[in-house]
C-alpha cells in the first residue's frame, strides 16, 4: 500500500483514488478531492472515499507525516522516522531543562541589560580590551525561548506523526537529565567570557550529534 499521490491540484496534493463512473460501469477520472479528505491525516493520502480510513492507510499516512518532519526539522533519515522526532525530543528537552536553571539564576538587572560587544585593541595610545553595553533581553533568555519553541513544535511534530504520547513524554523526562551533565561539564571547564558567549551555539550543536 502506499500514500502516495499523482500530483498537486492548485498546489495542494490531492488524493488520487480512482473514481468509478456508474454510467459506464468502468472506472473514470483520479479523485481530486484534497489529500485526505475526511480523515485523521488531512493532506496525506487518499481521502475517506477512496480508503483513507482504513487502519493500514492511516498508518502509512502517520509515517508519511513522520518523514516530512524530519525532513523539515533537518533530523538523521537513516532511521525509523518516529525515533529521529523522539530524539530530537529528548535533545530539546534536555536544553530547556538546563536553560531553566540558568535563567532562575539571571539578577533582575541581568534580564534586561548586558554586554553586547568586546573589541580586544592591541594598537593604539590605550590598548585592551572596549566593552559595549545595552538595554537589551539577556541572551540566555533568548535561547531558552528558542528551546521552549522548539521543544513544543517537535513534540506536537512527533503526536501529530503518531507517535504514542506516551513515549513523547518519556523523552522530554529522560531528556531533562541532560541538564545536570551539561551544567557539571560547563562548570568544570570554568569559561572564560568570551567562550561562554560561544556556548549557544557549540552545545546544541553537539547534542544533536549525541542524539543522531
Amino acid at each position: 500500500m502506499t500514500t502516495d499521490n499523482p500530483g498537486p491540484r492548485h498546489g495542494k496534493t490531492i488524493c488520487g483514488g480512482t473514481k468509478r463512473d456508474r454510467k459506464r460501469g468502468g472506472t473514470g477520472e483520479p479523485c481530486r478531492r484534497p489529500a485526505g479528505w475526511g480523515t485523521s491525516h488531512a493532506g496525506i493520502g487518499r481521502c475517506k472515499l477512496h480508503g483513507g480510513s482504513t487502519p493500514d492507510h492511516v498508518k502509512h499516512a502517520a509515517v508519511e507525516r513522520a518523514k516530512q518532519a524530519v525532513a523539515k526539522l533537518n533530523l538523521r533519515r537513516e532511521v525509523d522516522p518516529h525515533i529521529a522526532l523522539l530524539d530530537e525530543v529528548y535533545r530539546a528537552a534536555g536544553v530547556v531543562a538546563w536553560l531553566d536553571e540558568k535563567v532562575r539564576s539571571l539578577q533582575e538587572t541581568e534580564m534586561v541589560w548586558g554586554v553586547t560587544e568586546q573589541v580586544e585593541k592591541t594598537a593604539g595610545e590605550f590598548p585592551g580590551v572596549d566593552t559595549t553595553s545595552a538595554a537589551d533581553l539577556n541572551v540566555w533568555i533568548k535561547w531558552w525561548q528558542q528551546e521552549r519553541a522548539q521543544l513544543a513544535r517537535v513534540a506536537k511534530m512527533a503526536l501529530d506523526a503518531g507517535v504514542e504520547e506516551r513515549r513523547v513524554k518519556l523523552a522530554e523526562q529522560q531528556g531533562a537529565l541532560l541538564a545536570d551533565v551539561i551544567r557539571r561539564i560547563l562548570g568544570d571547564l570554568d569559561l572564560t567570557p568570551e567562550q561562554q558567549k560561544k556556548v549557544p551555539t557549540v552545545v546544541p550543536r553537539h547534542l544533536r550529534l549525541v542524539a543522531s
